[in-house]
């Protein structure tokens, strides 16, 4: 029953995450006075269909659907097509057309937002990373004091305890350099390094309890919830970042069915109740939000981050040539890394299910 439960969050959450998307396609064509010809939610074959009949008696303005499969949906602009029409996409300012492209992804960014700041309005306080406890044998104890709040670890900014752990356990491997903020003023603690002068190793938990609550009013969730999004925007690159360069492996990478796995840990955990399990899920659902924007915007063909540069790419050949790049030639680039990236898809997906039964 479990697994049931985790396979409906998971599509009730990446279907709302791709309506949001493709709306913000939809709302922005429209206020940039292009043509939609079909809004559609889902994927597969459509039930449902509606447009409006012209007064000549053919369908005329945007086709709206409803289809099978709930994962999914697109916003047909027939961006790839040539066409005489001036309210294409084609037709319109580069401008119009980035504003257009972009839109999903801020749709996304939003709904991110929104998923952290009614987690933030729904908790008492929120924990923040402060030393409120030193042990008398830290050796750099001279150098801290208790009150004194994390605001960098090695150059990356500290929002809140998620960053404090990322950033603490991505770099035990070298010494630290802290910013610390005392009574409104910065300091920079340097060489902190995670061996004691007689070589054991320490935890900094041990030495000192970086945990404390700042109560919650609505400017302080809107603020937590702000700086949520910019943190997860930063892991997602981070990720990337060490997906190009090998630190971490393609085995990593999780797609709907790992997602499922992580919600039925969730909902299945018994030391989670359930207010708790419902504030984990917003977090979830904001990550896979800012993620889903973060990466279409990535300058890869067939993303909209990739149509973004064809759009230069092409200005920059009618200043040369006097003439854009052709739109069946672009096409087929979208269309071959479409199918590359379904490719990777499938290979996620067997990934998942390969690690879920634990092979």
């Amino acid at each position: 029953m479990s697994g049931f439960i985790s396979a409906l969050i998971i599509i009730l959450v990446l279907g709302l995450l791709i309506t949001v998307h493709e709306l913000g396609h939809f709302i922005a064509a429209r206020l940039s006075g292009m043509r939609v010809r079909e809004f559609a939610i889902g994927m597969g074959p459509a039930f449902f269909k509606r447009q409006k009949i012209g007064k000549n008696g053919e369908p005329d303005g945007t086709k709206f659907s409803l289809r099978v499969f709930p994962i999914g949906g697109f916003c047909d602009l027939g961006e790839d097509e040539e066409n005489d029409d001036p309210s294409h996409f084609r037709n319109k300012s580069i401008w119009k057309k980035i504003f257009v492209l972009v839109s999903g992804s801020v749709m996304n960014f939003v709904l991110g937002f929104i998923f952290f700041l009614i987690l933030n309005l729904s908790l008492p306080s929120i924990a923040m990373p402060q030393i409120v406890d030193l042990h008398p044998d830290f050796p750099y104890a001279g150098q801290f004091e208790v009150g004194d709040r994390f605001h960098s670890i090695n150059g990356h900014r500290v929002f809140n305890f998620t960053d404090y752990e990322l950033f603490l356990n991505r770099d035990m491997d070298k010494p630290y350099t802290f910013v610390m903020e005392r009574d409104g003023q910065k300091f920079t603690v340097e060489g902190v390094t995670r061996q004691l002068a007689e070589g054991k190793q320490f935890g900094f938990g041990y030495h000192y309890n970086p945990i404390v609550y700042d109560d919650m009013t609505f400017f302080r969730s809107f603020r937590h919830a702000s700086t949520s999004t910019i943190g997860f925007v930063r892991l997602v690159w981070i990720s990337l970042g060490d997906l190009i360069s090998g630190k971490a492996d393609t085995g990593d990478l999780v797609g709907p069915v790992g997602l499922g796995g992580v919600v039925n840990d969730i909902i299945t955990d018994e030391k989670i109740n359930k207010s708790n399990m419902l504030r984990v899920l917003l977090q979830l659902s904001g990550l896979v939000a800012v993620n889903l924007a973060v990466v279409n915007l990535l300058p890869i063909p067939a993303l909209d981050g990739g149509r973004i540069i064809f759009l230069f790419i092409s200005r920059f050949l009618v200043l040369v040539r006097k003439k854009p790049l052709n739109s069946k030639v672009e096409g087929y680039i979208h269309g071959v890394t479409m199918v590359l990236l379904f490719a990777l898809m499938i290979f996620i997906f067997f990934n998942d299910i390969r690690r879920l039964v634990g092979f």
